[in-house]
């Protein structure tokens, strides 16, 4: 049981590595945003599970239970809350009239 946890800890690790690597590399913010909400939710929770077998308890079930609950609740809204607002604010930053840039222009 002790080695079936601690690859579920190792799994958890390496996808929260990988999450960091994704967010590295990535070239445009929409898909560090998906690095950022899938992989390290998947990885916590490979942790907590892990947690939980290593502890083999009835609280430490309940505890990754609900951690696990929770952050498949609030990982993937968070994330959606947060592109939304990246999305809207590259809206308006493309409906705004830049001023300066057209008064530089007629200078020529």
């Amino acid at each position: 049981m002790d080695v079936i946890a601690g690859l579920f800890m190792v799994l958890g690790a390496a996808l929260v590595l990988i999450a960091g690597i994704g967010v590295a590399r990535s070239w445009s913010i929409y898909a560090r945003m998906h690095s950022v909400a899938i992989a390290p939710t998947l990885g916590v929770t490979s942790v907590a599970v892990g947690l939980a077998l290593s502890i083999r308890s009835t609280t430490a079930y309940v505890t990754a239970f609900l951690v696990v609950i929770l952050l498949l609740v609030t990982g993937p809204v968070g994330s959606h809350l947060l592109t939304r607002a990246v999305y809207r604010q590259m809206q308006s930053a493309l409906d705004s009239v830049d001023e300066l840039a057209r008064d530089e222009s007629s200078d020529f």
